[in-house]
């Protein structure tokens, strides 16, 4: 009777001594945080920011921005002993314009916690949704020390970029014009063409690895040939193994898509887009055929007749830079001579055409080198050294490094080379 009387009482006080347990070991602390917490970023300008609605994005030529930016402290006030200054960067298609590591074009002062009525230049370029980041990092390359304290601006809405958009170089006169995208290593999404409603996006060639597409305006808005393309219209899209639809049908020749998107990068001078999604049609047959009817071969574009002048100086309106005006897009060789199998051949499996018509010692020149291995119904190069083809075709694929430049086609069948 009293041992149970005793383990009762020791059970009822159990609670008790663990409360006090508890209470013995709390201590209570300041959160210990003092000083700016974060930067505060008020849009002034533009009032509409736009919205994720096409009708609602801002247009391109908006590139001023106007913002207050305070220094906000724990307690949610204006910090006013924050006397520094901070940097602006864009955000948008995934990345810092410029990278982190770089000096922006605006660095603003704060005095007391504020800066006001602040104008910020916006790149030249910008796409999608877009907002201005601002920190107080220091120093320049590997010297660059992370910002303690940061904000962001309300997101601004502009359209999304066409292909032009991802292959025009700034300067077409710039000596990286041939090797480098101002989109380098952002997020593309390509959803529509830049020749609206009488616009397609068509590919234009399909291989192991994956495809090209051109921008094209067709003679309607029901997508009529012919359809043509103008320059920077063409892209490359990298897929690693043969290229398919959102639905999971391989690509075609011709085909109409939707869009795509990837992340674009250059490699040795090719734009290309890597880890890519095709957006492609619901599978459509209309006539009963048992065809898709997004595909329409005639809406490929006629391929850009190569002149003797491209070969010219950059700074030439005719010279070099029309190679990359039609970077990913069929070029055509009228009368060129297949030179003597080199290296190169050996290595690479490409032999070279003479665009001048001339052969012999013309071959250590200007030339265009060829690929058709691999591709059905072309034919040995070998027998042809010497020759004048009347016409060759094919899909422009520049390397190009420094000065150091090399022009390569690729035919897509036996139908781009006509023989003599």
């Amino acid at each position: 009777m009293v041992l149970r009387d005793l383990r009762s009482m020791w059970i009822a006080a159990a609670p008790v001594a663990a409360a006090l347990a508890l209470a013995g070991c709390t201590e209570e602390r300041g959160h210990g945080l003092t000083g700016t917490q974060s930067l505060q970023v008020t849009l002034l300008s533009p009032t509409d920011p736009g919205a994720v609605e096409i009708e609602r994005r801002l247009p391109d030529s908006m590139r001023t921005v106007v913002v207050d930016l305070a220094a906000i402290d724990v307690n949610g006030e204006i910090d006013a002993t924050f006397n520094r200054s901070v940097r602006v960067y864009t955000q948008f298609l995934g990345t810092l314009s410029p990278p982190l590591e770089q000096l922006p074009p605006t660095v603003i002062a704060l005095k007391d916690g504020v800066a006001r009525n602040q104008t910020i230049m916006l790149p030249v370029r910008v796409f999608g949704p877009t907002t201005l980041w601002i920190d107080d990092g220091e120093g320049l390359g590997a010297s660059y020390v992370p910002g303690r304290v940061a904000g962001a601006s309300p997101v601004l809405w502009f359209r999304d970029p066409y292909i032009a958009d991802l292959q025009t170089p700034r300067d077409e006169t710039a000596l990286d014009a041939l090797s480098r995208t101002p989109l380098q290593d952002k997020q593309v999404a390509v959803r529509g063409s830049r020749h609206g409603k009488l616009g397609r996006l068509v590919i234009t060639s399909v291989f192991a690895q994956g495809y090209t597409v051109s921008d094209v305006r067709c003679a309607d808005e029901a997508g009529t040939p012919p359809c043509t393309a103008q320059a920077y219209d063409h892209a490359m899209v990298f897929t690693f193994s043969a290229g398919r639809g959102s639905d999971g049908h391989p690509l075609e020749e011709g085909e109409t898509i939707d869009g795509f998107n990837g992340g674009l990068s250059e490699f040795n001078g090719l734009t290309e887009i890597g880890f890519p999604q095709t957006f492609t049609p619901s599978y459509k047959d209309l006539d009963g055929n048992g065809q898709n009817d997004a595909i329409n071969r005639a809406r490929i574009p006629a391929p850009a007749l190569l002149s003797l002048a491209w070969f010219g100086p950059l700074n030439d309106p005719n010279g070099r830079i029309n190679f990359e005006r039609n970077e990913a897009a069929a070029i055509e060789i009228r009368g060129g001579v297949v030179c003597p199998l080199d290296d190169d051949y050996a290595t690479y499996r490409q032999w070279k055409l003479d665009p001048s018509g001339q052969g012999g010692t013309a071959c250590a020149g200007n030339v265009i080198n060829v690929i058709t291995a691999g591709v059905s119904g072309t034919p040995d190069p070998a027998p042809l050294v010497g020759r004048a083809l009347p016409r060759v075709v094919g899909i422009l694929r520049p390397v190009s490094i420094g000065s150091f430049n090399v022009w390569i086609i690729y035919p897509r069948g036996a139908g781009d080379l006509q023989l003599p």
